[in-house]
């Protein structure tokens, strides 16, 4: 009795995806049937009644630290503008 063959050879493999892959071009959209399409993440509600501090603080400050930010950059450009062109 011969061993049992665990794999084919790569060309047998390869050669139906070669004819495959120009059907799959000219064939037409269609979305995945329901018991194959699963959501990876689930989007909830978030509470109302009761919000996520943390979050909210570090949002706000985020923010805030940007605008400070934002202001002392263009503030440095605008002297240096003014430094550049005489007009200080």
């Amino acid at each position: 009795m011969a061993p049992p063959v665990l794999c084919r050879p790569a060309s047998r493999l390869l050669a139906p995806a070669r004819l495959l892959a120009p059907a799959r071009l000219l064939a037409p959209a269609r979305l995945p049937s329901a018991p194959r399409a699963r959501w990876k993440f689930y989007v909830r509600e978030p509470p109302r009644d009761r919000p996520d501090w943390p979050k909210v603080g570090l949002t706000l400050g985020t923010a805030v630290a940007l605008w400070i930010h934002l202001i002392k950059k263009h503030n440095e450009d605008v002297l240096e503008y003014k430094r550049r062109n005489g007009l200080e």
